[in-house]
């Protein structure tokens, strides 16, 4: 993220200021189906308090195979364990340059083994850790940008999306892809998925709130061990899932036509005042000098995984609280989960461990881990 805020402030400088491969059918008309009501069995997160039960900012938060409950914490740069009560049980790492420690984190996800990979920014690459969450090692790959999410695939595989970038012409070529690799290798072993796109200095200087939109959340994946890979554009126009096996064939393609929705103006109002700061935080603290301008519609798909029922749980992003489509995984949809709490910045984490949601702007000024049932 420093680097990609790096590059942005240096142009800105210079600049002078379903199924198996085939077409799938879309849903004109969605049949009645349940609605299934997610509960808060238990929150985590106070206002004040000693540091283990106060959050700074959760990045992400998973279960592991044990049933204990991983958080990390961007701002306070370590992982807060607890366990399936909720007792805080250690912190994993913390803020530093040596072996083992955190420079910005950016996600994480769990091996099939058991072995925690900690996305880190600061380091370009991976701090891992073993089932008992002890330090195994690191390993920083990438010159310019390290991932910027990935899901497991096995013991030693795992999905990845990653940007690289050039100067070609004046102008920045983005290359977007979504591959597969080798747990410590820096190459890819597949590519699933790529596309490229071409901005000028004056695309960035007229609206360089594109270049965060384009580059760092404009698709999610999924699949936790699944022996799949589920992928979605964030789109506001489109509702399309893909979904892989190892082998890179598509095995999966699921569509549904539902009409765009827009923002409403206290929506994007607070979009823009959250990610203005949290772009100026991870710039350095300093402030930011643009103001972030959210795209006006929702996005269509927010989030794929496989969930507690080992069915593909689909976000959607276009409804007010969490709301999730359920397929099983030959793609026919069973029916509907739904938590109902509104709010435009909720995030949620869905495993076969296990459900977990939280506000990254929530109205209180304080974080909550929720574990739903």
């Amino acid at each position: 993220m420093k680097y990609l805020l790096t590059v942005l402030s240096s142009l800105l400088l210079i600049s002078g200021c379903g199924g198996n491969g085939q077409e799938p059918a879309a849903v004109q008309d969605i049949p009645v189906l349940p609605v299934d009501t997610l509960e808060a069995v238990l929150e985590i997160g106070v206002e004040l308090g000693d540091s283990t039960n106060t959050f700074g900012a959760i990045i992400s938060a998973i279960i592991d195979h044990e049933g204990r409950i991983i958080v990390l914490d961007q701002v306070a740069t370590c992982a807060k364990i607890y366990d399936h009560n909720g007792t805080y049980l250690r912190q994993v790492s913390r803020q530093g340059n040596g072996p083992g420690e955190l420079g910005m984190p950016w996600g994480m996800f769990l091996m099939s083994d058991g072995k925690l990979m900690i996305l880190d920014f600061g380091k370009r690459g991976f701090v891992v850790f073993n089932d008992s969450l002890q330090f195994i090692e690191e390993f920083g790959l990438w010159t310019q940008q390290p991932p910027l999410q990935g899901t497991p695939v096995s013991n030693n595989q795992y999905a990845a999306y990653k940007v690289d970038f050039d100067m070609v012409d004046e102008k920045i070529l983005i290359n977007r892809r979504v591959a597969l690799y080798s747990y410590g290798e820096e190459e890819w072993d597949l590519i699933l998925w790529q596309d490229s796109l071409e901005l000028s200095m004056n695309d960035i200087v007229e609206n360089p709130s594109v270049f965060f939109i384009d580059l760092l959340d404009p698709l999610v994946i999924g699949g936790n061990n699944s022996d799949r890979i589920y992928f979605s554009l964030k789109d506001a126009e489109e509702y399309r899932v893909t979904g892989w096996n190892p082998e890179g064939d598509e095995v999966l393609s699921i569509s549904m036509d539902l009409a765009p929705v827009e923002k409403s103006a206290e929506e994007m109002a607070a979009e823009s005042t959250y990610v203005t700061n949290y772009i100026g935080r991870m710039g350095g603290g300093g402030g930011s000098s643009m103001e972030f301008e959210p795209d006006p519609f929702k996005d269509m798909v927010i989030g794929v995984d496989i969930g507690p029922d080992g069915n593909l749980w689909v976000r959607r992003g276009t409804i007010d609280t969490p709301f999730f489509d359920i397929f099983d995984t030959s793609g026919e949809l069973l029916h509907h989960v739904v938590f109902p709490q509104e709010g435009w910045s909720w995030k949620t984490s869905v495993s076969q461990e296990g459900i977990l949601a939280w506000e990254e702007d929530p109205e209180e000024g304080y974080q909550v881990l929720y574990l739903l049932e």
